[in-house]
């Protein structure tokens, strides 16, 4: 079972609320919570620019969880104040999650780096075999194929004729 199998509320909550929310845990930005219910929790969560915003959440019932600052006001959205009061409540998920990520990262730039040793190994071997057929080449076989080779990022280059001939099609029909 995942861990996010496990998260109640913020799993309703938008990327963007849960990454930073997840952030404005680790920063400490929940003032102060308590429990005030069964699954009702309320707290203090310090935004950006100092401003400091009531929160009330509902793990149960997650659209009824209410917030003060202006994404969330009037909605019944999961901001990014709530993920930081959820996460100060239970701290051993987003310690979870941010394993999970750390996982995912590490398996990220292992794959990067495996490309990356591939790339590197396929690009020694063609340069040694662009290299052979260069030296094989007399002068005026070079010249021509640096001039084939020109060319060809000329024409790799222009604007293709769609975007000439064709800029406002309405133009061409009756």
């Amino acid at each position: 079972m995942s861990i996010w199998d496990d998260l109640k509320l913020v799993h309703l909550a938008s990327q963007a609320s849960f990454s930073r929310g997840l952030g404005y845990y680790q920063s400490k930005c929940t003032l102060n919570s308590e429990e005030v219910g069964e699954g009702i929790y309320k707290g203090q969560v310090s935004g950006s620019q100092d401003k400091i915003y009531d929160v009330v959440i509902d793990i149960y019932h997650p659209r009824k969880s209410i917030c003060t600052c202006p994404f969330a006001t009037g909605r019944r959205v999961i901001c990014k104040h709530m993920v930081a009061l959820y996460f100060s409540h239970f701290p051993e998920q987003a310690e979870a999650v941010i394993a999970e990520w750390e996982e995912q990262e590490r398996e990220k730039e292992k794959r990067h780096q495996e490309w990356q040793a591939e790339y590197s190994a396929f690009r020694q071997q063609r340069l040694e075999e662009v290299t052979a057929y260069v030296w094989s080449l007399n002068n005026e076989q070079i010249r021509e194929e640096l001039i084939k080779s020109l060319m060809k990022e000329f024409d790799n280059n222009y604007p293709d004729d769609d975007e000439y001939f064709y800029e406002d099609e309405e133009d061409y029909y009756f």
